[in-house]
């Protein structure tokens, strides 16, 4: 009997212990705020840090209500912020400040189609260069910029007509066929496909005979301005038709073009004037300067002086004096070649938040 009450008491002890040392879940609220505009934050995850389990998230005015164990560690996620951490408190109304994470972050990481995978692990072929790699050159369009910048990347101006497409190649011409037949035959374009801020622009398409010639139409890539340009990203690869079909056979140019992110408008201007001088001329002489010219060689090389005089005769830009038209000393390459004279404007207006941007 003795050992079944000890048995019995040592339960009880056992199971009072348990509950002594548990902690009941108690309510903490706050509010979620974005630490450079002071704006609440809409769905902000909350997620208990030892366990990662969601527990929560914010609402429309950024605050929220959760019940979790006093002095549980809460961390408060949500994309492209970095984490911010707190300790749950019952009594005191919890602020949370958030602010963007760090792009260097992603210094390491290529973003190819839908999926992401580190530097290292990537097996593609792709170059990424920045905006600011593109400006302050004097270019027409952006798809003169690329020239020289990607190992591969061809570009080639057929005409001088503003905003005119060219030949882009990636890699060479790296297709024979022809299309047409007889004197309206002309290879296949081999352009590689250009992707706008997510939308596919097929440069293959309105184009005449030749290589890939630009014939009528303008470029997509002119009616960018540089200034607007975040990042260009050409995959050279076969990595490119597994994300965009055979439009991506020949290469895929991403460009992406700056987005606003400040509550707070932002006006950016840029100018830019170009000054093009003539090239050193060619020292000529005209008019009756060159007249005379050819007639004393005519009087000091001919056989005879009267058949030197018969040959200057003959000929009236030579014996005729007087003749404005046989006397005209313009020179042609000072009209031809002159000095030109180029600017270019460009103004920003961006901004915007978590629900829009312009």
């Amino acid at each position: 009997m003795r050992h079944v009450i000890a048995i019995l008491l040592t339960l009880l002890m056992c199971f009072g212990t348990g509950n002594s040392f548990a902690q009941a879940d108690v309510s903490c609220s706050g509010v979620v705020l974005d630490k450079s505009t002071n704006a609440p934050m809409v769905g902000v995850s909350i997620i208990v840090q030892k366990t990662h389990k969601v527990v929560g998230r914010t609402d429309e005015n950024g605050k929220f209500t959760v019940s979790v164990p006093e002095g549980t560690s809460l961390d408060f996620s949500y994309i492209n912020y970095a984490n911010a951490t707190a300790v749950a408190n019952a009594k005191d109304f919890m602020e949370i400040s958030m602010s963007l994470a760090d792009d260097s972050d992603l210094q390491d990481v290529a973003v190819v189609g839908f999926r992401k995978v580190s530097r290292a692990a990537n097996t593609g072929s792709s170059v990424i260069i920045s905006g600011k790699d593109l400006q302050d050159v004097p270019a027409a369009s952006v798809a003169d910029l690329l020239q020289g910048k990607v190992a591969g990347l061809n570009i080639q101006n057929n005409n001088g007509s503003p905003g005119g497409r060219g030949s882009i190649f990636v890699r060479g011409l790296s297709s024979i066929s022809v299309t047409g037949s007889g004197s309206s035959a002309y290879l296949t374009p081999t352009s590689p496909l250009f992707v706008i801020d997510g939308v596919p622009v097929d440069m293959n398409s309105d184009y005449q005979y030749g290589f890939n010639q630009g014939g009528p139409g303008i470029s997509p890539l002119s009616l960018i301005p540089v200034e607007d340009i975040e990042k260009v990203e050409v995959l050279k690869d076969a990595a490119a038709t597994a994300l965009w079909g055979s439009r991506g056979a020949y290469g895929v140019i991403l460009v992406t073009t700056k987005r606003g992110n400040s509550e707070i408008p932002l006006v950016q201007y840029s100018g830019q004037f170009y000054y093009s001088d003539i090239p050193k001329l060619r020292d000529v002489i005209g008019g009756q300067q060159e007249r005379m010219m050819r007639i004393n060689q005519i009087l000091a090389y001919d056989t005879s002086y009267a058949d030197a005089l018969s040959q200057i005769n003959s000929h009236p830009y030579l014996s005729d004096s007087l003749n404005a038209y046989y006397n005209n000393s313009t020179n042609w390459q000072a009209v031809f070649f002159k000095p030109t004279y180029n600017y270019t404007h460009n103004i920003n207006v961006m901004g915007g938040s978590q629900k829009f941007n312009y």
